[in-house]
């Protein structure tokens, strides 16, 4: 620890000095107290644990002390090490820490924070390091995240209100290890909105395919938690086959809305690949017409200049037209959110960067896991932040009512 030396004028380095000098004594008086309250508190149990103070002759002794041993443990504020008093028969274990355990529970909770709220579990001993200064291994880390499975099971049945009006539904492709190869599955997702504006990522599932089976499944499971659809307007999502199947089972008086953008990705796939960019550009305009015959108009225009060019990628758009205009029934101001399934793909983002670095999941429960913090990660930003609030679908139904 250098002198500091207030006569020069470098007061933010002398400044930064002072606060280094502060946390460090802050730490270390922590470490001291901790300590001291940890050994009082271990003291206290082994006088119960033996039913005698020491040197008391008493018939309803126990056991006696047979000295200390000692171990370290790895505390918000660092290692402390400890004295713990041990019984002639082996039998005392202190209760404020387990057996063999080299962390305390409050570091564990930390690191089931910091995994929830998207920091990978290498990722882990780092940011422990800066904090505490110690870190613990990637796999400690995972071991505790292994704890979470519960929690996995609570939120995909934990009750949904049924105040939602506008439904998102999605799937991801990921790949997840089984035994001697990776295999891709499906991660299927909902998304609500309220009237409020506010919104919430609502369930997920691991699914071989999208088919019918698996979509309506996903679909009634949502109803039997609560989302009954009372208050739902709009349905919005892309166009597998078996979720438009489904959804007209499960909610078939809800209106449903096609993604554009997985649309006219379809539509980019035929035609010339030279010409595919400004067919699609073309083809995008449409959705930005302000209503349903504006947009139809401006569709018939589209098909005679492009027909001749692309004919498969005219005929792709016009077989879905009626599934893309539903959203013209609602608010202009508010279009862009429910024209596509967009507000899903931003989540989508962060479980693709993990699994840029890691390839694929390591097996069933390590994607569930992620995928749940990831959830929970954007349920508490949208829950404290007001700014996340969709403004114009709260305004448009205050205005309604």
């Amino acid at each position: 620890m250098r002198e500091l030396n207030f006569s020069t004028h470098n007061l933010s380095v002398d400044l930064k000095e002072v606060k280094r000098m502060f946390r460090d004594e802050f730490n270390n008086g922590c470490r001291y107290m901790i300590k001291q309250a940890f050994e009082k508190i271990m003291e206290d149990e082994m006088k119960m644990y033996l039913k005698a103070v020491p040197y008391e002759r008493s018939r309803s002794r126990k056991s006696y002390r047979n000295g200390y041993r000692s171990r370290s443990l790895l505390t918000n504020v660092g290692e402390i090490d400890l004295e713990v008093p041990r019984s002639r028969d082996g039998g005392y274990a202190p209760g404020i820490f387990e057996r063999y355990k080299r962390v305390h529970d409050v570091v564990d909770r930390g690191i089931k924070e910091m995994f929830l709220k998207g920091v990978s579990t290498r990722k882990v001993r780092d940011v422990l390091d800066v904090l505490c200064g110690f870190g613990v291994s990637a796999g400690y880390v995972s071991q505790v995240t292994k704890e979470l499975d519960s929690e996995v099971r609570l939120f995909m049945n934990e009750p949904i209100d049924d105040d939602y009006a506008f439904l998102f539904l999605d799937a991801l492709s990921v790949k997840i290890r089984y035994e001697l190869k990776a295999k891709r599955k499906m991660v299927l997702v909902a998304y609500g909105v309220r009237k409020d504006g506010s919104r919430r990522l609502l369930s997920f599932r691991l699914a071989k395919s999208e088919g019918t089976g698996t979509w309506q499944s996903f679909l009634e499971n949502l109803k039997v938690r609560g989302l009954k659809g009372h208050n739902l307007e709009l349905a919005i999502m892309d166009g597998a086959a078996g979720l438009w199947a489904a959804i007209e089972q499960v909610y078939p008086l809800v209106k449903h809305q096609l993604c554009w953008v997985h649309k006219l990705r379809n539509v980019a796939r035929y035609g010339p690949r030279a010409r595919a960019q400004e067919c699609v550009s073309e083809a995008a305009a449409i959705m930005y017409a302000g209503s349903s015959g504006k947009a139809a108009r401006m569709f018939r225009e589209w098909k005679r200049r492009w027909e001749d060019i692309n004919p498969k990628g005219v005929a792709c758009l016009e077989r879905d037209f009626h599934r893309l205009i539903a959203f013209f029934d609602f608010d202009p101001s508010f279009h862009k959110v429910i024209r596509t399934t967009n507000i899903i793909e931003r989540c989508f983002k962060e479980v693709r960067r993990r699994l840029k670095v890691m390839g694929y999941f390591q097996n069933t429960k390590s994607c569930k896991r992620i995928v749940m913090s990831l959830f929970y990660y954007f349920n508490s930003k949208w829950g404290n932040n007001r700014r996340e609030i969709i403004e114009p679908i709260a305004d448009y139904f205050k205005l309604a009512a």
